[in-house]
């Protein structure tokens, strides 16, 4: 074998192992990318729960105040005639 084939034959050897390792450690971190956006997802969804269950309570006390301010209103209409 001459040795330019050699060197030509290791580097081709050399270069497909790396190729090889980068291709492994490019699923890893392509893995690891789909569960922390899961988890983010999972985190943004509780977050719209909670958000969700605030949010009732405190339409209610705005709702109530504005029936109390009309109910106010109308006692004092009903009081100043």
């Amino acid at each position: 074998m001459d040795p330019t084939q050699l060197v030509l034959t290791i580097s081709i050897a050399i270069i497909t192992i790396i190729l090889a390792t980068i291709g492994i450690y490019l699923i890893k971190i392509l893995k690891e990318i789909k569960i922390t956006i899961s988890k983010t997802n999972l985190i943004l969804d509780d977050t719209q729960i909670i958000t969700s269950s605030i949010a009732q309570p405190v339409s209610t006390f705005a709702e109530f105040f504005s029936g109390l301010r009309d109910g106010v209103q109308a006692l004092s209409n009903l009081f100043n005639k």
